[in-house]
């Protein structure tokens, strides 16, 4: 058995290659004359609404067709004539941490992933041709492959560095649209093609998900009699497997984590292979089977009454490509949701990011969530990352006759009764609000790996994630924030906020976390004692709106305790304002709001933090504009077992305000009532 190049590197090496630096160009009177051309592609939408067909949506398969081709002509234009790639580097806009990336990296990225995009449309549609672009839309990719496969030509693309996975992308969409995208190619372009296609089955790969991209040539390899690896990369599907922990939802191997990424990640390559593959249909099928019905008896659970899917965690500027396992789901026969409801939820996610500037002004899909943000893009993700959403369009795959397209659409939690939906496999609670149709996730747990990469502590260990909040960032590198969070210090001033909570127990209305204090060395040192850290353990009691949350510290030595209320945004076109009373802060920006009221807790001080965007980032919130978010901190160091309980509560479009909540003590318990109900906490012994 041959196995891939090392397929194992250190985490420092990952950060390494992430700061190769490469040179920027200025944009000069020639081309800033192009950029203002390839501008004219508009957004607005000719397709009509139909509210009998899709009554929450009003989108149609002529909407999706639309987008598509809009998406597509609006990133053709920036083929190179010299380089044969989308040279999205010269996009005018934030820079971010993008000055980081050559411009090969940039431009490879645009080209591997935006072929989806094409492969899609054309197998759909059975066009090659889109209005707003003069020409075959498929005629620069495949004058590209031809080129870089060709060894020898000016423009080939070399074999495969180890962990390299350019070209998945390509053998995905080779597979989808064989007859626009494979069969118009010669048998020696076709030779070459496969060539470096078993290359990259061949090589290396990190040990997470990254291992799909390395299987994606397998079925085509295998179909064509090229030696594929299959045997190897069989036993690295097995390893994948062993990542499921449950409830829909696997662990991303070395990452350590639940990712939203969840569904184009894992979700998406298992339905694609049960699809396109019989071997591996054969042996993981019954497996794809059910880790799919599972993740999709969640998925309704995942979106706002907006359209908008919760975004937590990375990788959230793929927007759309969340969708990515729906389309294939309901072609293997796999998706336990109504045509329906599917459909409600895809639509009304697309429509959301169509609507809040997924196509910006440059006609291109940028790193971002709503318009280009870079203050949400990790290191890892470059200009032409963001067009792995392209596989949100798999629906498209499904035929015009198809229930999905033709079946009226039916309510999403969201759009009715809400609901609460408990993922102990993924340490997670979501809640869906019946009154606004806003989704929240509380991380009650959280595996540790990672630190101190991409902006981690801030997207995935905030007690709360909500929809229609979004959520403070500062971008790449910045510092961290402790909206939404528990903190505490030793001197007042250098703060450590949750960041590797620890499930200790969940309900639907009661969580409970726990996570280690991690004490400074020279503090340590200084004591003398290597035995002076602590746990920091946070009930957190889920009411109709707002939650209450009670912690302490165990700690030897007093701590500054803190709490983050949610973090907003303040558009840049409007002020934070704020109110307060003597146990309570309410902020404003535009038409979000945040509150935060102290119930139990030793003297403190309540005040707001507004954040300004870092140089070279325009935002400092997930959403755009400035973050804002208000917080509590005790004024002096805070014994072991000293009760805290402060409620927090965040709203977009309707009225906050503090509510009544009464906290008693009795018989060794915190007793709080909450929407009329009961809760109790058992409060840690304490000596005084």
């Amino acid at each position: 058995m041959i196995v891939p190049r090392e397929w194992h590197r250190s985490l420092m090496t990952l950060a390494s290659s992430l700061s190769i630096r490469g040179k920027r160009r200025r944009v000069g009177p020639q081309v800033a004359g192009l950029v203002a051309k390839r501008n004219s592609i508009s957004s607005a939408l000719n397709a009509r609404e139909d509210r009998t067909l899709s009554p929450f949506t009003g989108y149609t398969r002529a909407h999706w067709i639309e987008v598509a081709e809009k998406l597509i002509a609006g990133l053709l234009p920036w083929f190179g004539p010299e380089s044969g790639l989308p040279e999205v580097d010269r996009i005018p806009g934030e820079t971010g941490h993008f000055q980081n990336f050559s411009d090969l990296d940039q431009r490879r990225a645009a080209f591997d992933r935006s072929i989806s995009l094409i492969a899609y449309y054309t197998a759909a549609t059975g066009l090659d041709r889109v209005p707003g672009f003069g020409g075959s839309i498929t005629a620069p990719y495949l004058k590209e492959i031809i080129r870089g496969t060709e060894a020898g030509s000016r423009g080939y693309w070399g074999k495969h560095p180890d962990y390299g996975d350019f070209g998945a992308g390509i053998a995905m969409a080779l597979q989808i649209s064989p007859r626009f995208l494979w069969e118009p190619l010669g048998s020696r372009e076709k030779e070459n093609l496969l060539a470096y296609l078993s290359d990259l089955a061949y090589t290396s790969s990190w040990d997470c998900n990254h291992w799909y991209f390395h299987m994606a040539p397998v079925p085509l390899l295998e179909q064509n009699g090229v030696a594929s690896n299959r045997a190897w990369l069989s036993e690295r599907y097995e390893r994948l497997f062993a990542w499921y922990r449950g409830d829909g939802w696997f662990l991303d191997g070395e990452n350590r984590t639940f990712d939203l990424y969840n569904a184009w990640g894992f979700h998406l390559y298992n339905e694609f292979f049960a699809h396109i593959d019989p071997c591996w249909r054969a042996q993981f099928g019954d497996r794809i089977r059910k880790t799919s019905q599972e993740f999709f008896n969640c998925f309704p659970y995942l979106f706002g009454r907006d359209g908008g899917p919760l975004a937590w965690g990375r990788s959230v500027s793929y927007r759309f490509g969340i969708l990515a396992p729906i389309g294939w789901s309901f072609l293997n026969g796999h998706c336990p949701l109504t045509p329906g409801q599917a459909r409600r939820l895809a639509s009304g996610a697309l429509r959301y990011f169509w609507e809040r500037g997924a196509l910006s002004e440059n006609g291109l899909l940028e790193p971002g969530f709503h318009g280009p943000n870079s203050v949400v893009a990790e290191a890892y993700l470059n200009r032409g990352g963001p067009y792995w959403a392209a596989h949100g369009f798999s629906c498209l795959l499904l035929s015009p006759e198809h229930p999905f397209w033709n079946d009226v659409e039916t309510p999403a939690p969201a759009d009715a009764t809400g609901g609460r939906k408990a993922l102990p496999a993924a340490q997670m609670l979501v809640k869906v609000s019946p009154e606004d149709g806003e989704v929240r996730l509380f991380p009650v747990g959280q595996p540790a790996s990672h630190w101190g990469l991409w902006q981690r502590e801030i997207k995935y260990c905030q007690h709360a994630y909500s929809s229609y909040l979004g959520w403070c960032a500062t971008g790449e590198g910045g510092p961290d924030l402790g909206a939404g969070r528990t903190g505490y210090s030793l001197d007042g001033r250098s703060w450590s906020w949750r960041a590797r909570p620890r499930m200790m127990q969940m309900d639907l209305e009661h969580l409970v976390s726990q996570e280690d204090m991690v004490l400074p060395d020279s503090h340590l040192i200084g004591k003398g004692n290597r035995d002076d850290s602590g746990e920091i353990t946070t009930h957190t009691l889920t009411g109709t709106h707002g939650e209450v949350h009670v912690f302490w510290h165990n700690s030897p030595t007093p701590h500054f305790l803190y709490l983050g209320g949610y973090g907003i945004s303040v558009p840049h076109d409007s002020a934070m304002t704020g109110e307060r009373g003597p146990d309570w802060l309410l902020i404003h920006g535009g038409e979000n709001h945040s509150l935060i009221k102290v119930l139990d807790a030793p003297e403190g001080l309540l005040t707001e933090e507004l954040l300004d965007p870092r140089p070279g980032w325009r935002h400092s919130h997930s959403f755009g504009g400035k973050g804002a978010f208000p917080h509590w901190q005790s004024k002096t160091p805070v014994p072991a077992n000293t009760i805290v309980a402060v409620y927090v509560d965040g709203a977009k479009g309707r009225p906050l305000a503090a509510p009544e909540i009464a906290v008693g003590r009795e018989q060794g318990m915190l007793t709080v009532t909450l929407d009329g109900r009961v809760c109790t906490v058992k409060l840690p012994y304490d000596w005084r």
